[in-house]
């Protein structure tokens, strides 16, 4: 990479660079919200070509 600015370099610790929420169990969040909306596909599914 060129460095032929003089801006500084940003120089961020792993969680300070992070821009989502870690643990919390947001993993079971996303889950759940993916598995719900695989389940209301298919019933939609089946409802209009069943």
């Amino acid at each position: 990479m060129d460095r032929s600015t003089d801006e500084p370099v940003i120089v961020k610790s792993t969680p300070e660079a992070r821009q989502g929420t870690t643990g919390h169990n947001v993993r079971y969040v996303l889950y759940f919200g993916v598995g719900l909306g695989a389940i209301a596909m298919a019933l939609v599914y089946l409802w209009m070509f069943g």
